[in-house]
């Protein structure tokens, strides 16, 4: 009897470690309320320690009857739970570098990508993150 082969595929591979880093350094920076948000989805820490939770810019009424964003999945500096391709790629290529992809969400919104309030004068226009958000960042 003839044996079936078993082919054994390697697990992917995933580099999400800007995104961790960034919201790591807003943690040490002492920022509360931690959050990136970027074209496609929003980053907010979980409470366990190296663990991103991914958000849609879509809201949704929560279990406890308030609008939140729909919740997507997580990410750590290695893996994920994303079962989306397409979100995957847009997560690892904004993690390539958080603070550009933050910039452009900024720049597209006129909302800071860090805190979501509006950005009013001119340089926090330019850099997509107010001046607050940029010194709790580091950036």
């Amino acid at each position: 009897m003839r044996h079936p082969i078993i082919r054994h595929t390697a697990p992917a591979s995933y580099d999400f470690s800007g995104i961790v880093n960034a919201v790591q350094e807003a943690k040490n920076n002492g920022k509360k309320r931690i959050m990136m948000r970027f074209e496609d989805f929003i980053v907010k820490p979980s409470k366990y320690e190296g663990k991103m939770y991914i958000f849609s810019h879509e809201k949704e009424v929560n279990q406890w009857g308030t609008l939140s964003n729909v919740y997507l999945g997580w990410i750590t500096r290695d893996n994920t739970n994303l079962s989306e391709l397409a979100l995957i790629k847009k997560v690892q290529d904004a993690a390539k570098d958080p603070y550009a992809a933050a910039k452009l969400y900024g720049q597209n919104t006129g909302t800071c990508s860090c805190c979501g309030l509006e950005l009013t004068n001119s340089l926090s226009i330019q850099l997509g993150i107010g001046p607050i958000c940029r010194e709790k960042f580091g950036l």
